[in-house]
Protein backbone atom coordinates (compact mmCIF):
# COMPACT_ATOMS: atom_id res chain seq x y z
CA UNK A 1 0.00 0.00 0.00
CA UNK A 2 2.91 2.35 0.65
CA UNK A 3 4.25 1.95 -2.86
CA UNK A 4 0.70 2.24 -4.21
CA UNK A 5 0.35 5.58 -2.40
CA UNK A 6 3.65 6.82 -3.87
CA UNK A 7 2.54 5.62 -7.30
CA UNK A 8 -0.76 7.54 -7.17
CA UNK A 9 1.00 10.68 -5.91
CA UNK A 10 3.46 10.52 -8.78
CA UNK A 11 1.20 9.34 -11.60
CA UNK A 12 -2.06 11.15 -10.73
CA UNK A 13 -0.85 13.94 -8.45
CA UNK A 14 -3.16 12.69 -5.68
CA UNK A 15 -2.99 13.86 -2.10
CA UNK A 16 -3.78 11.87 1.05
CA UNK A 17 -7.52 12.46 0.77
CA UNK A 18 -7.69 11.28 -2.86
CA UNK A 19 -5.75 8.14 -1.99
CA UNK A 20 -7.90 7.53 1.08
CA UNK A 21 -11.08 7.67 -1.00
CA UNK A 22 -9.59 5.32 -3.60
CA UNK A 23 -8.31 2.94 -0.91
CA UNK A 24 -11.75 2.77 0.70
CA UNK A 25 -13.36 2.13 -2.69
CA UNK A 26 -10.82 -0.59 -3.44
CA UNK A 27 -11.39 -2.35 -0.11
CA UNK A 28 -15.17 -2.26 -0.53
CA UNK A 29 -14.95 -3.84 -3.98
CA UNK A 30 -12.67 -6.56 -2.59
CA UNK A 31 -15.22 -7.47 0.09
CA UNK A 32 -17.46 -9.05 -2.53
CA UNK A 33 -16.84 -12.79 -2.56
CA UNK A 34 -18.46 -14.97 -5.21
CA UNK A 35 -17.22 -18.34 -3.96
CA UNK A 36 -19.73 -18.78 -1.14
CA UNK A 37 -22.70 -17.71 -3.22
CA UNK A 38 -21.89 -19.72 -6.35
CA UNK A 39 -20.54 -22.93 -4.71
CA UNK A 40 -17.53 -23.12 -7.03
CA UNK A 41 -14.60 -25.53 -6.78
CA UNK A 42 -11.68 -24.19 -4.70
CA UNK A 43 -9.15 -24.59 -7.53
CA UNK A 44 -11.40 -22.64 -9.91
CA UNK A 45 -11.73 -19.88 -7.32
CA UNK A 46 -7.92 -19.80 -7.02
CA UNK A 47 -7.57 -19.60 -10.82
CA UNK A 48 -10.06 -16.73 -10.99
CA UNK A 49 -8.31 -14.93 -8.15
CA UNK A 50 -4.84 -15.20 -9.67
CA UNK A 51 -6.13 -14.20 -13.11
CA UNK A 52 -7.89 -11.23 -11.54
CA UNK A 53 -4.66 -10.09 -9.85
CA UNK A 54 -2.59 -10.44 -13.02
CA UNK A 55 -5.09 -8.56 -15.18
CA UNK A 56 -5.53 -5.85 -12.57
CA UNK A 57 -1.74 -5.45 -12.47
CA UNK A 58 -1.82 -4.44 -16.11
CA UNK A 59 -4.69 -2.01 -15.52
CA UNK A 60 -2.90 -0.43 -12.54
CA UNK A 61 0.49 -0.31 -14.30
CA UNK A 62 -0.76 1.38 -17.44
CA UNK A 63 -3.54 3.56 -16.00
CA UNK A 64 -3.07 7.19 -16.97
CA UNK A 65 -6.43 8.61 -15.95
CA UNK A 66 -8.38 8.60 -12.70
CA UNK A 67 -11.26 6.58 -14.19
CA UNK A 68 -8.78 3.89 -15.30
CA UNK A 69 -7.28 3.53 -11.83
CA UNK A 70 -10.80 3.23 -10.40
CA UNK A 71 -11.49 0.45 -12.91
CA UNK A 72 -8.62 -1.67 -11.58
CA UNK A 73 -10.29 -2.73 -8.28
CA UNK A 74 -13.27 -3.95 -10.31
CA UNK A 75 -10.90 -6.12 -12.37
CA UNK A 76 -9.21 -7.16 -9.11
CA UNK A 77 -12.51 -7.94 -7.39
CA UNK A 78 -11.88 -11.64 -6.69
CA UNK A 79 -8.18 -11.30 -5.83
CA UNK A 80 -8.57 -11.85 -2.09
CA UNK A 81 -10.31 -15.18 -2.54
CA UNK A 82 -7.08 -17.02 -3.37
CA UNK A 83 -6.12 -17.06 0.32
CA UNK A 84 -9.47 -18.63 1.18
CA UNK A 85 -9.13 -21.18 -1.64
CA UNK A 86 -5.59 -22.17 -0.57
CA UNK A 87 -6.65 -22.72 3.03
CA UNK A 88 -9.72 -24.66 1.94
CA UNK A 89 -7.73 -26.95 -0.34
CA UNK A 90 -5.07 -27.50 2.32
CA UNK A 91 -7.65 -28.31 5.00
CA UNK A 92 -9.14 -30.98 2.72
CA UNK A 93 -5.76 -32.56 1.94
CA UNK A 94 -4.38 -32.64 5.49
CA UNK A 95 -5.60 -35.00 8.22
CA UNK A 96 -7.60 -33.26 10.97
CA UNK A 97 -4.82 -33.69 13.55
CA UNK A 98 -2.40 -31.80 11.24
CA UNK A 99 -4.58 -28.69 10.65
CA UNK A 100 -2.77 -26.72 13.36
CA UNK A 101 0.56 -27.33 11.66
CA UNK A 102 -0.70 -26.27 8.23
CA UNK A 103 -2.24 -23.12 9.71
CA UNK A 104 1.12 -22.36 11.32
CA UNK A 105 2.82 -22.71 7.94
CA UNK A 106 0.28 -20.32 6.36
CA UNK A 107 0.77 -17.86 9.22
CA UNK A 108 4.55 -18.00 8.87
CA UNK A 109 4.32 -17.43 5.12
CA UNK A 110 1.94 -14.49 5.61
CA UNK A 111 4.41 -12.94 8.07
CA UNK A 112 7.50 -13.43 5.89
CA UNK A 113 6.07 -12.33 2.53
CA UNK A 114 5.76 -8.61 3.42
CA UNK A 115 9.36 -8.61 4.66
CA UNK A 116 10.52 -9.74 1.21
CA UNK A 117 7.98 -8.09 -1.09
CA UNK A 118 7.88 -4.65 0.56
CA UNK A 119 11.55 -3.78 0.00
CA UNK A 120 11.54 -5.48 -3.41
CA UNK A 121 8.56 -3.42 -4.62
CA UNK A 122 10.06 -0.24 -3.17
CA UNK A 123 13.40 -0.84 -4.88
CA UNK A 124 11.72 -1.59 -8.21
CA UNK A 125 9.50 1.47 -7.90
CA UNK A 126 12.52 3.67 -7.18
CA UNK A 127 14.43 2.19 -10.13
CA UNK A 128 11.57 2.53 -12.63
CA UNK A 129 9.85 5.67 -11.34
CA UNK A 130 10.84 7.80 -14.33
CA UNK A 131 10.31 5.16 -17.02
CA UNK A 132 7.43 2.92 -15.88
CA UNK A 133 6.20 3.77 -12.36
CA UNK A 134 3.71 0.88 -12.42
CA UNK A 135 6.37 -1.77 -13.02
CA UNK A 136 5.90 -3.14 -9.51
CA UNK A 137 2.32 -4.08 -10.46
CA UNK A 138 3.69 -6.08 -13.39
CA UNK A 139 6.18 -7.78 -11.08
CA UNK A 140 3.32 -8.66 -8.72
CA UNK A 141 1.45 -10.23 -11.62
CA UNK A 142 4.54 -12.17 -12.70
CA UNK A 143 5.05 -13.45 -9.15
CA UNK A 144 1.41 -14.60 -9.13
CA UNK A 145 1.86 -16.70 -12.29
CA UNK A 146 3.23 -19.77 -10.41
CA UNK A 147 0.13 -19.78 -8.20
CA UNK A 148 -2.01 -19.65 -11.35
CA UNK A 149 -0.21 -22.73 -12.64
CA UNK A 150 -0.56 -24.55 -9.30
CA UNK A 151 -4.30 -23.88 -9.11
CA UNK A 152 -4.60 -25.05 -12.71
Amino acid sequence: MTVMYLFTRYRFNWDEVDFSIFSTYSMITNLIVFSHMLKMDDALIGLMSCTSKILAGFVYAFATTTWAIYLAPLVDIVNGTSFIAMRSIASKLVPPDELGKINSVFGLAEAIVPVVYGPMYSALYRATMDTLPGAFFLLGGALTAPALIIFG
